[in-house]
């Protein structure tokens, strides 16, 4: 894979995340909405606004839950296909270890693209050295 091909990889991968991402607010805020309108139709009072207006929240919240989950699905199919596999065969030790690094760098919470330079930079480094 060209370098030029990754980076047109990567930035779809970003794109698509910030859209799964973007989308599930959407959709949280819709419901949200939808359940306001539906209490302030009603005329049930304050009472009955305060109990709608947390049947919402709850409703925002597992939108944003699944959309989370979808978007690290989608990010691990990535990561099994492109990363693990060179084709056919599996990855040398070189990529693998370098993957690795990069996942350990998301974990700690360090932002996506640097995480990527990080197991790139690690990956060059094995194969550079020799070692493996």
């Amino acid at each position: 894979m060209s370098a030029g091909s990754f980076l047109i990889a990567l930035a779809a991968l970003s794109i698509g995340t910030y859209l799964m991402r973007f989308a599930g607010v959407k959709l949280g805020a819709a419901i949200a909405t939808r359940g306001r309108r539906a209490t302030i139709e009603a005329g049930s009072g304050d009472e009955g606004a305060s109990a709608a207006s947390g049947d919402s929240a709850d409703s925002t919240e597992r939108v944003t839950m699944w959309m989370d989950r979808a978007t690290v699905v989608l990010i691990g199919a990535v990561f099994a296909t492109t990363a693990v596999f060179d084709g056919k065969d599996i990855a040398d030790p070189a990529r693998l270890i370098g993957v690795g690094a990069g996942v350990l760098a998301a974990i700690l919470r360090v932002p996506m693209l640097l995480a990527v330079v990080i197991g790139m930079a690690v990956c060059a480094l094995i194969r550079t050295t020799g070692v493996l």
